[in-house]
């Protein structure tokens, strides 16, 4: 019988996590793919949702993407009527970005595809065990 590969660091919580997070990251693209829709737009879409519009370098800072792409992406969800730029009536030079109310509804559907990812996730535990992971990684992410 052949023995199923190890990592040097198998047995630690970091790789453990590591290669947890990879497969949820994989579980979401997976379904977000299959929906015919961007992680990269879920993550503009919900920013303007939960934090408010904001100027464009703003939101590229607030979501760690680039200045650059990011107006790639802003280019792609305007066009989709997900979100609106308009003029910043204090500095003419920038755009602000707001989300619309198909953006609203659009954001709504791809969180049920996260939460499907999820559900495909945890498959393997029962409720008890999933709660109580929930409880571990936020003491660990200190939320």
């Amino acid at each position: 019988m052949k023995k199923a590969p190890t990592h040097r660091l198998a047995d630690q919580v970091l790789w453990a996590l590591g290669r947890s997070s990879q497969h949820a990251q994989r579980l979401v693209r997976e379904h977000m793919t299959q929906a015919g829709v961007r992680t990269q737009h879920y993550h503009v879409l919900a920013s303007l949702a939960d934090d408010g519009e904001a100027a464009q370098a703003t939101l590229a800072d607030r979501i760690g993407f680039d200045r650059s792409d990011l107006v790639t992406l802003l280019d792609e969800l305007e066009e989709l009527q997900l979100l609106a730029r308009r003029v910043d009536p204090a500095d003419r030079r920038r755009k602000i970005v707001a989300i619309t109310p198909a953006g609203e509804k659009q954001l709504d559907a791809m969180d049920q595809l996260i939460y499907a990812a999820e559900k495909d996730l945890l498959e393997p535990l029962t409720a008890s065990e999933r709660k109580t992971l929930l409880a571990l990684l936020r003491r660990l992410s200190a939320d």
